[in-house]
C-alpha cells in the first residue's frame, strides 16, 4: 500500500521528462505514395493477381434485394440518381474533404458533341459460316468501326495462335470469362475511336461466376460491387460530394459516354486470375490504345482545341497581360462541324497501379503525346487505395481537362448510372 501511495503522489511533470518516456512518434509509419501495386521490391502481376483472387470472391455472391440493405435514409433512391445532385450523400461512404475543389459537373450535359448512340442488343452468336474463320466471333460481336481498324492486327499471326488456345480451353471443358458474347462489349458501348473521351486501363477481367462483363472494373448489375469499384464510388463522393454511390456495379453508364473500360487481358479462366497473360491479348489491346492516342494526336480539331485550351488558361492569361500588346481574347470552344472523325479533341487515360502505366507505355502512350494527359495513381484495390488513390483528384481533373477542349458538353457525367 505504501509503494502505491507513493506512485500515485508522483509528480507528472517527472514521468513525462523521464529518459525512460517511449518517443510514439518513433513508431510511426512513414507515409510514403508508392503503394503495394508500385514497390519495385514485389511481384506486380502475382500481387495484382493476389489482389484480383480476393476482390472476386468478396463479389462473386449477389448483392442483398432492396429489402436486405440498410438507408441511410428511408426515403432515398439509390437506384436512380436525381438529375441535378443536391443535399448530403445518402451512401455509407468517406467523408468528403474539404480542401478538394468541389465544382459540380454531375448534372446531364445539354449537348454532348460526339455522342455514342444507344447499346445495341447483345449479340446472338451464329455457328461461323466458315469453320476456318478465325475471326468469326469478331465479326459478330466486335462493332463494325472497330472491326476495320483493328483486322489488319487480327490477321497477325500472334491473334491465330491466340485464337487457337482459346478454342482449346474450349475443347478441354475449362470455363472462359467473360462470355464469348461480352468480350468485345467495350467496342459496342463506344464504337469507334472518335468517340473515345477517356480511357480507364485494367488488367484482367473477374475470373468469378457472373462477374465479366468486357468492361474493366464493372460488373453486371445484381451482382456484388467488387471492394475496387466501391472505392472508385468513394473517390467520387470525395470530389463530388452530391454523387450518389449506385446500389450496383455496371459501369455501362460511363462507357456511353465514350469512357473505354479496356482490360489489357480480354478473356480469363474461371477461378484463375491472370490465367490468360501472355497468351496474345496484350498485342491488341496495345494496340488499341496507341491507335486511340493518335486519333487525337492527328485530329486537326484536337490541336485546335489544345492551343485554345493553352490561350485562355490562366497562365496564359497572365503572361497576356502582362505583354505591350497583348492579344485578343480566345473564343470559347465551339462544336465541331464536318467530318466526324475531326470530333476528337483529346483523350484522358485513367492509369491506376504500375501494371497498368506499363501496359500504356508499352503501348507507346507517354506523356509527350499530343493531346493526351495521362493520370496515374496506386491501384483502387483495399490493399493499395490508401496510398494514393483515395485523393487523386482524377475525376475532377479529368472534367477539367475536358472542359477546356469539348467545352461544358464533352465532359463525363460519372453519376449516370
Amino acid at each position: 500500500m505504501t509503494t502505491r501511495a507513493s506512485l500515485a503522489k508522483r509528480d507528472a511533470n517527472t514521468l513525462a521528462s523521464s529518459d525512460n518516456s517511449i518517443d510514439h512518434t518513433s513508431v510511426k509509419r512513414a507515409r510514403t505514395d508508392r503503394d503495394e501495386f508500385d514497390s519495385d521490391d514485389v511481384d506486380d502481376d502475382a500481387l495484382l493477381a493476389a489482389a484480383l483472387e480476393a476482390e472476386s470472391a468478396a463479389s462473386s455472391q449477389p448483392a442483398p434485394s432492396s429489402s436486405q440493405r440498410v438507408s441511410p435514409t428511408s426515403d432515398a433512391n439509390h437506384s436512380s440518381p436525381p438529375a441535378s445532385p443536391a443535399g448530403k450523400i445518402t451512401t455509407a461512404i468517406a467523408t468528403p474533404r474539404t480542401s478538394m475543389r468541389q465544382t459540380t459537373l454531375l448534372t446531364p450535359s445539354k449537348a454532348a458533341p460526339a455522342a455514342a448512340p444507344a447499346t445495341p442488343a447483345l449479340p446472338k452468336l451464329q455457328p461461323p459460316a466458315d469453320d476456318s474463320d478465325p475471326l468469326w466471333l469478331e465479326r459478330q460481336t466486335m462493332s463494325p468501326s472497330w472491326f476495320d481498324i483493328l483486322r489488319p492486327e487480327m490477321d497477325k499471326p500472334y491473334f491465330a495462335t491466340l485464337k487457337s488456345f482459346l478454342a482449346a480451353q474450349d475443347r478441354a471443358g475449362k470455363t472462359t470469362y467473360p462470355p464469348r458474347e461480352l468480350i468485345y462489349s467495350w467496342s459496342r458501348l463506344v464504337p469507334s475511336p472518335r468517340h473515345v473521351r477517356v480511357v480507364v486501363v485494367g488488367q484482367d477481367p473477374y475470373h468469378g461466376p457472373d462477374q465479366a462483363c468486357g468492361l474493366s472494373f464493372s460488373v453486371p448489375k445484381g451482382v456484388r460491387t467488387p471492394p475496387s469499384l466501391k472505392n472508385i464510388y468513394k473517390e467520387l463522393a470525395a470530389e463530388y460530394p452530391s454523387f450518389h454511390a449506385p446500389n450496383h456495379g455496371c459501369l455501362e453508364g460511363w462507357a456511353r459516354q465514350g469512357v473505354l473500360l479496356l482490360n489489357a487481358c480480354l478473356t480469363v479462366s474461371a477461378g484463375a486470375a491472370a490465367s490468360h497473360h501472355g497468351k496474345g491479348w496484350e498485342g491488341l489491346t496495345k494496340h488499341i490504345l496507341k491507335r486511340i492516342a493518335d486519333e487525337a494526336a492527328k485530329s486537326r480539331a484536337a490541336k485546335a482545341a489544345s492551343a485554345n485550351a493553352v490561350a485562355t488558361s490562366t497562365i496564359a492569361t497572365m503572361f497576356a497581360k502582362a505583354q505591350s500588346n497583348p492579344k485578343p481574347e480566345s473564343k470559347p470552344v465551339q462544336p465541331v462541324q464536318g467530318d466526324a472523325e475531326e470530333q476528337c479533341r483529346g483523350v484522358v487515360f485513367l492509369v491506376w497501379g504500375a501494371p497498368a502505366a506499363k501496359t500504356l507505355a508499352e503501348a507507346g502512350v507517354t506523356d509527350k503525346s499530343p493531346n493526351v494527359l495521362i493520370l496515374k495513381s496506386a491501384h483502387p484495390s483495399p490493399l493499395s487505395a490508401h496510398r494514393g488513390f483515395l485523393g487523386n483528384g482524377h475525376f475532377k481533373k479529368a472534367n477539367d481537362w475536358l472542359a477546356q477542349r469539348y467545352g461544358p458538353g464533352g465532359t463525363i457525367n460519372w453519376s449516370d448510372l
